[in-house]
């Protein structure tokens, strides 16, 4: 061969090389075994007590403490396909519980560059589209929960339900928001005073503290209260003690 096409073929090779290095995927930065999602997840399908209040979600745990970062992203990798599981702000997403998928043992790819990054089954408490949420439906909501925990963690049977947490998005301090979490006492006709907000977690154990919550605790008595919510909460949790 002579050196003019041998130089063509080397470069010729050297730009398929390159081309191919130029659309292959990025690795992820961190996986999930599906198998260990799933058995965490499925306990509370399998669970056959009162949970119509409540929904369970599984939560990514960065390692790292501070916010979910806003760009991070979970996949389930499967023979079919790449199925995107939507995270909100707390990190949580809805989880599918796939018989498929835990026979192969699909990984569920983190991207974020977040670093290590672990999960928890997180049951919450379900928004109401309207706005409103009755004092006895929340106690009700907020003893589903504990009994549940009671199911899966036998030293939680000396804790008690004391109220719930209503969790919104941090916003600046120079915007003007409107009270997330008003409280109607009695009468419907009652003034709906606003509950403070202070921040925090979302979950009473959360390392993400970057949150505007406002913590209604239940009184003694059967209290004829109506919480009315500005805008739809990023999560309702029971607060456990």
């Amino acid at each position: 061969m002579n050196a003019p096409r041998r130089i063509a073929l080397l470069l010729a090779l050297l730009l398929s090389a390159g081309t191919s290095t130029a659309h292959a995927p990025a690795p992820a930065s961190e996986w999930l075994s599906y198998r260990d999602a799933y058995r965490a997840m499925v306990m509370f399908q399998k669970y056959g007590g009162p949970k119509h209040y409540l929904q369970n979600q599984l939560q990514l745990v960065p390692a790292r403490q501070g916010a979910v970062v806003p760009d991070l992203r979970l996949i389930l990798q499967t023979r079919d396909g790449d199925q995107y599981l939507a995270l909100d702000p707390t990190g949580r997403a809805a989880f599918p519980l796939s018989t498929a998928a835990y026979n192969e043992n699909a990984p569920l790819l983190v991207n974020g560059g977040v670093g290590p990054v672990g999960f928890r089954a997180r049951v919450s408490i379900v928004p109401r589209t309207n706005g409103l949420y009755d004092s006895a439906e929340l106690r009700a909501a907020c003893g589903q929960a504990l009994d549940y925990l009671r199911y899966t963690d036998t030293s939680a049977r000396a804790r008690a339900c004391v109220g719930v947490r209503f969790v919104y998005p941090h916003v600046d301090a120079a915007v003007v928001a409107p009270a997330p979490v008003r409280l109607r006492s009695g009468a419907a006709e009652a003034v709906a005073v606003a509950l403070p907000v202070t921040q925090g977690g979302a979950f009473p154990d959360d390392g993400q503290t970057g949150f505007r919550v406002v913590n209604y605790r239940f009184s003694h008595g059967a209290e004829p209260n109506q919480l009315i919510t500005s805008s739809t909460p990023l999560a309702i949790t029971p607060l456990i003690e």
